[in-house]
């Protein structure tokens, strides 16, 4: 029983239809013990792929001119600017509780993937500061599964956008892909994943 994936009011059936294949190409090929797929409000671009979030970080900061000596004295110190962070060890995608429309869960079951409620969520309902996104590993969540974001809206936008994280024990893939409608939906961009790999996930019979 393939993934099934929620289309609401404002997306376009054409596009979830998309979604769902490229989805169950990856469960097919990769067979994890877990799926999660979410919903995401709006459209979202390559800059969110393993972005874990803003946070403090040290800056040499000095008053007056730094000198030589000025670095050894007490008036040196460090001072916390706002960066950001692309861990090595991926997290979850910082994304704000209002903009996640929904979250499910599927464990497998045989040859089957079926809706099963978990305990945790990948993305908490309440809301809290970016810096807290910084260490929740995916490794940690979960040692076999796949992570699927896909955007709303794709009606009146005309573009959707989708990010796939899969976790197998300690390693992780991750890559983006966004489509544009003309007629009718193709592939637009890919970011960590080649075009040809999408294309084969989306026409497995079809050499692209």
């Amino acid at each position: 029983m393939p993934v099934h994936i929620q289309s609401g009011l404002t997306d376009d059936n054409d596009f979830i239809k998309l979604v769902r294949t490229i989805v169950n190409g990856v469960l097919t090929r990769q067979s994890p013990d877990q799926v999660w797929i979410i919903h995401i409000n709006n459209w979202f671009d390559h800059k969110w792929l393993r972005f874990s979030g803003y946070g403090g970080e040290a800056s040499w900061m000095f008053s007056g001119s730094p000198g030589p000596a000025r670095l050894d004295s007490l008036a040196s110190r460090f001072d916390r600017v706002k960066g950001a962070f692309f861990k090595t060890k991926t997290t979850f995608p910082p994304f704000t509780p209002e903009r996640v429309l929904g979250q499910w869960s599927f464990e497998k079951s045989g040859d089957e993937y079926v809706e099963f409620a978990l305990p945790r969520v990948p993305h908490e309902a309440a809301k809290s500061h970016s810096e807290t996104n910084l260490n929740r590993r995916l490794t940690h969540f979960s040692q076999s599964a796949v992570f699927v974001w896909y955007s709303a809206n794709t009606l009146a936008n005309g573009r959707g956008s989708l990010m796939v994280y899969s976790v197998s024990g300690t390693t992780d893939d991750c890559w983006f892909a966004s489509f544009h409608r003309n007629l009718t939906w193709s592939l637009a961009k890919t970011k960590s994943i080649s075009r040809e790999k999408v294309l084969l996930l989306i026409n497995p019979d079809v050499s692209p």
